[in-house]
């Protein structure tokens, strides 16, 4: 999930500062979420022997490590959220033009889940490993954001 997470990061950066390349943006992007998904059915094959049941007590059990609270329905939000990147990514490559010019509210909206599932997965429910690579890539992310909103805001 390291890769991705860095691919992911690397589209992102791309896309907000440089709108011009949105072709290898989408192309890592969607490289960021192939991995993902590899990463979801490698972890169901060889850590939980295809059982939703376990998945489910695993996520139960990180997020009683992590938070206190016993919960399992973590897993449906990491469902959603492979879909949701999933849809965007088939979008982008179906209709570039609609989805390079979607409202900035929808974009930052999706840009602030995205930046919650990967803060979440790979820095607070991830091993020190992991948040060697994610810190900066959250962070690079954030401050392209940030910098970009800056510049709509001072253009408005």
């Amino acid at each position: 999930m390291l890769v991705a997470t860095i691919l992911w990061a690397c589209s992102e950066v791309v896309k907000i500062r440089n709108p011009a390349r949105a072709a290898p943006a989408r192309t890592l992007y969607t490289a960021a979420l192939a991995l993902a998904i590899v990463h979801v059915l490698v972890a169901f094959a060889l850590v939980y022997a295809w059982s939703h049941d376990a998945a489910i007590d695993a996520t139960a059990r990180q997020t009683a490590e992590v938070v206190g609270i016993r919960w399992g329905g973590g897993i449906f939000v990491n469902y959603l959220f492979l879909a949701l990147w999933a849809a965007d990514a088939w979008h982008w490559w179906v209709s570039p033009g609609p989805h390079e010019q979607r409202s900035t509210r929808l974009e930052d909206l999706r840009l602030l889940f995205f930046l919650f599932m990967f803060i979440n997965g790979a820095i607070i429910f991830a091993g020190p490993v992991a948040r060697i690579v994610a810190i900066p890539a959250a962070a690079a992310v954030m401050t392209a954001w940030l910098l970009s909103a800056r510049k709509r805001h001072a253009r408005a």
